[in-house]
């Protein structure tokens, strides 16, 4: 008889999961998502003759196999990367390349020069995301590159930011490591050359991998919703959709931590572990969407704005990624920023983008908005602590696995999201422990970001 999986959210977590288990005869899959469409934070769309992202959804991964894995679903092209930074009216290389700092600041190439002879005398505690990177960068890097990028996305003051968002996010572990990745060519642990895209855009991913599950006779329930799950001596008891019970043999759970508690109504202790859960904090994207009138806008796929002046972090453009995507004659910017869109932000925002020569105000056609709420996990100091006393009730779940940004707490991105759904699956077909998932656990730990 064919085992049950029920699997929780259909973001790219979700929808991979569902992928591997719909082609095995053992099991027998069904994904539900409360939305009325998949993709969850990787979401995509169609708006007149454009295929939008939700800001740029590159594929890029140091990790073995995941592309070959992703061509099996749809075909990809490899894109050159090119991106920069904008930093005291300047666009730089992005990684920071030493030489470019020298030549268009001497100053501050001068000043973080100092800082790296006489950083080792004044080492900070580890002890935040600020002390982490001034330690490792020294303070005038610090204050250039990392100190308002924070403020914009994760909203805020750095020295109450856990130091793991660093060691997570930032790709290069120091000052020293980035000029050994340019003196000797190796900079892939660092920054990509090229990265993987699907021709129609990530559109064309999602379709794909819906389509895979369909006819591999796997059932996606949208607009659907658990609202209990039960339990019975640490196994599941039954869940149930409406008024209709349901019991799985698993329970894979890819939405919100806090979320997954909420429907655990029987357990002891539960409303300690969801308040637990419900202290960890996400923050907001706003995107506005620019169409131009113009062939392209960037020499880039997408600029980093870390200053605080501006109002938005990054900026991206869609034709980059994939010409397919966009008419031959328009283009599509998308500004990502944490700042509420009403039409003042927005007007300011068109003025920064003129003041750079990014547009000129009668190349736009049209605007519009959107907005993403829980995107950008936020790793305040002490976070770790909330998050592994809420993962302990779930873990003490037999058949209950959490996995996925969202399920995690985990900053990770769509390849690694494909790794933790693939491992999840081998871990379940080969009968394997929860003692052995916590080493699974551990090594999803391990991923770090690569731009």
């Amino acid at each position: 008889m064919k085992k049950k999986v029920i699997i929780l959210g259909a973001g790219i977590t979700g929808l991979v999961t569902a992928y591997y288990f719909s082609q095995d005869k053992d099991f027998e899959v069904t994904l539900i998502e409360k939305n009325k469409y998949v993709g969850g934070t990787a979401m995509a769309f169609e708006y007149k003759d454009f295929i939008l992202d939700y800001g740029p959804h590159k594929i890029y991964t140091v990790l073995p196999g995941i592309i070959n894995e992703i061509e099996k679903v749809t075909p990809l092209l490899k894109v050159k990367k090119q991106n920069s930074i904008y930093l005291k009216n300047n666009f730089f290389d992005f990684p920071l390349k030493i030489s470019q700092i020298a030549q268009k600041m001497p100053f501050t190439a001068l000043s973080s020069g100092i800082d790296i002879f006489t950083k080792s005398f004044s080492k900070l505690p580890d002890d935040s995301y600020e002390n982490f990177l001034i330690n490792r960068f020294g303070k005038t890097m610090y204050e250039l590159a990392f100190k308002d990028y924070a403020r914009k996305v994760w909203t805020s003051h750095p020295q109450e930011l856990d130091k793991e968002l660093a060691i997570r996010r930032v790709a290069i572990s120091g000052v020293f490591e980035l000029i050994k990745g340019i003196l000797f060519k190796d900079t892939g642990k660092i920054s990509a050359d090229y990265f993987y895209y699907p021709p129609k855009g990530i559109k064309q991913l999602l379709d794909s991998l819906v389509k895979e599950i369909k006819k591999n006779k796997g059932k996606i329930l949208l607009q659907k919703e658990i609202s209990e799950i039960k339990l019975k001596s640490h196994k599941i008891d039954y869940i149930k959709i409406g008024n209709k019970k349901i019991k799985p043999d698993y329970l894979i759970s890819t939405i919100y931590l806090d979320s997954l508690l909420d429907l655990v109504k029987n357990q002891k202790n539960i409303n300690e572990q969801k308040e637990m859960a419900g202290n960890l904090h996400y923050q907001k994207l706003n995107i506005l969407y620019l169409i131009l009138n113009k062939k392209r806008a960037l020499k880039d796929c997408w600029v980093f704005f870390p200053e605080k002046k501006f109002l938005f972090h990054r900026i991206s453009e869609q034709k980059a990624f994939s010409e397919q995507t966009s008419p031959e004659n328009k283009t599509a910017l998308m500004v990502e920023t944490t700042k509420e869109l009403n039409e003042l932000n927005i007007n300011i925002i068109i003025q920064q983008l003129k003041s750079i020569g990014i547009l000129n105000e009668n190349e736009i056609q049209e605007y519009f908005t959107k907005s993403l709420d829980r995107v950008y996990p936020i790793y305040k100091k002490g976070f770790l602590k909330n998050l592994h006393f809420a993962l302990d009730k779930v873990e003490s779940i037999e058949d209950v696995y959490t996995i996925g940004r969202p399920g995690l707490f985990n900053y990770n991105n769509m390849d690694q999201c494909w790794d933790m759904a693939k491992k999840t699956f081998e871990h379940i077909k080969q009968g394997k422990t929860k003692q052995d998932w916590q080493k699974t656990k551990n090594y999803f730990d391990s991923y770090r970001i690569v731009d």
